[in-house]
């Protein structure tokens, strides 16, 4: 592991952080060894937005390797919420074979429609079945919590996006004590945590990833407690082939271990630094994901997965 630089400290909602890049194994290094023997696997995508032809390669993709107890989709299922999104998605998933169980995050273009707020999370938990925007369950033999904002974005389609609120930090911080025990507790947000992985932190950051919640700084001082708790945020759209695909959050206050976070990668659309502080678009036709293994012991490995080319392309083991 990388010992910190003064680069990777940086400030955020009053905490100091400290952003060690993880980078795991390239697939070369990866085919040298044996690959690891799952007792579960949990395969994770993120940011469809209407992009259903990248959808079922990435479908087709993972069944291929195998099936896996459940698909998470970490928000931004559709592209703008409407209820004829919503049928084309779920119609291109009984199309092509996945798990039986499909969870999901709310992310923020579930609201680009003109439609209230409760409106477009009311038909987001109706079409994903979920409990609402802040849930736990279990999935692969693992808890699996899910957090997503209570209220509207403050800025329309600007950040920040996400208001948690004190019910729902107060839900988190229990139901992460009560996994304390646990070798990993997984946690799923559409949105980005400030200077944790790829577009929120190194000297190409864009700098509007680390505005995404509200009450960041209450809710990393919770993660910053759990160094068990393995993060998963989509949102940024940047390539899992970078060094900070993953990386240790360390919150000051909190464990020393810190805590992990991984880049769930894309369905549509990658993109990466512009040179001046945003982003750029670079290519319509790549498409990523993730595959977790689960071994008889509690380890996990994260696989970063290339749909386009149907191929590994780099794995971390926790």
């Amino acid at each position: 592991m990388t010992p910190p630089t003064r680069r990777s400290i940086l400030t955020a909602g009053g905490l100091a952080l400290a952003t060690i890049p993880l980078g795991g194994l390239t697939a070369a290094q990866a085919a040298a060894r044996p690959r690891p023997v799952a007792a579960a696997t949990l395969d994770v995508i993120s940011d469809v937005q209407g992009d259903l032809a990248d959808l079922g390669r990435a479908l087709d993709n993972l069944a291929a390797l195998g099936r896996s107890d459940a698909l998470v989709i970490a928000g931004d299922l559709v592209a703008q919420g409407t209820q004829a999104q919503y049928e084309d998605l779920y119609g291109t998933l009984a199309d092509h074979s996945h798990p039986d169980r499909v969870l999901a995050a709310l992310g923020n273009h579930e609201q680009y429609n003109a439609d209230p707020f409760d409106t477009q999370v009311k038909r987001f938990l109706q079409y994903t079945g979920m409990p609402d925007v802040y849930a736990q369950t279990t999935a692969a033999g693992l808890p699996l919590l899910f957090i997503g904002t209570t209220a509207p974005a403050e800025n329309g389609t600007n950040p920040p996006f996400v208001t948690l609120g004190a019910s729902q930090l107060d839900w988190l911080d229990g139901a992460l004590a009560s996994h304390a025990d646990q070798p990993h507790v997984l946690v799923f947000s559409h949105h980005v945590l400030p200077g944790t992985v790829s577009g929120t932190t190194g000297p190409d950051a864009a700098r509007f990833y680390d505005q995404d919640f509200v009450d960041e700084t209450e809710l990393l001082t919770i993660l910053g407690r759990h160094p068990n708790v393995v993060f998963f945020s989509g949102h940024t759209h940047w390539d899992l082939n970078r060094d900070d695909w993953a990386a240790k959050k360390v919150v000051e206050g909190g464990e020393e271990a810190g805590f992990t976070v991984v880049n769930t990668g894309f369905i549509q659309t990658m993109y990466g630094p512009d040179g001046n502080g945003g982003e750029e678009a670079l290519s319509g036709a790549e498409s990523q994901g993730l595959r977790v293994l689960v071994g008889d012991a509690g380890e996990l490995t994260v696989e970063s997965r290339d749909f386009r080319r149907d191929k590994l392309i780099r794995t971390l083991t926790l």
